[in-house]
């Protein structure tokens, strides 16, 4: 957990604490240095023989990352991603406390299709990130969401932002592995 260090921002992300207690916006260059991946290399190891350098070169293979445009077109959408889901959650204009307000009211009257404050639009986004086993789909998400906190303190608003859950597909596939899955990963973030 850090805490909260505000950036001035831009257009609908501009004054929501949320936004602007993140990491700047990367530029395609930028992104690159954070993604790439850093090896070693002694020259006294070229010399080890061919058993030992298979190990290293399979030590290695753990820390090689060369980003492609794919990974900073992902990196792009799931920053945007991220910050359009705080637009319309921003404690400072109340759209926070109608968003909660509006869901606690639909959980107590157990109507999911009632919506009390009209005015309440969805901003989140979904993304589908789909490829064969692998090819690397799980290693760029983790390296694109390092680039992120995961938990920042806001102390002025004493609330605890969670930036980012990443959850596993339950091995069962069921709504209720994957309810639980999401609530523990949170509890272990809190």
């Amino acid at each position: 957990m850090i805490n909260a260090v505000y950036k001035e921002s831009f257009g609908s992300y501009k004054g929501n604490p949320f936004i602007e207690a993140l990491p700047g916006i990367l530029e395609p260059e930028q992104v690159v240095k954070k993604l790439k991946g850093s090896i070693k290399l002694n020259h006294s190891d070229c010399q080890a023989s061919s058993s030992i350098r298979a190990h290293l070169i399979s030590q290695m293979m753990g820390l090689f990352f060369q980003p492609i445009n794919r990974h900073i077109d992902l990196e792009k959408k799931l920053s945007i991603m991220i910050r359009e889901g705080y637009v319309g959650r921003n404690p400072k204009d109340g759209s926070l406390n109608t968003h909660l307000q509006n869901g606690y009211e639909r959980l107590m009257s157990g109507k999911n299709d009632m919506v009390r404050f009209p005015t309440v639009t969805s901003t989140a986004r979904s993304l589908a990130f789909i490829g064969c086993s692998g090819s690397g789909k799980t290693t760029t998400l983790n390296k694109i969401l390092s680039t992120y906190p995961q938990v920042i303190y806001h102390s002025e608003l004493n609330f605890t932002q969670i930036v980012y859950l990443r959850v596993d597909c339950p091995h069962d596939g069921s709504l209720k592995s994957l309810c639980l899955h999401f609530f523990l990963e949170q509890l272990t973030k809190l």
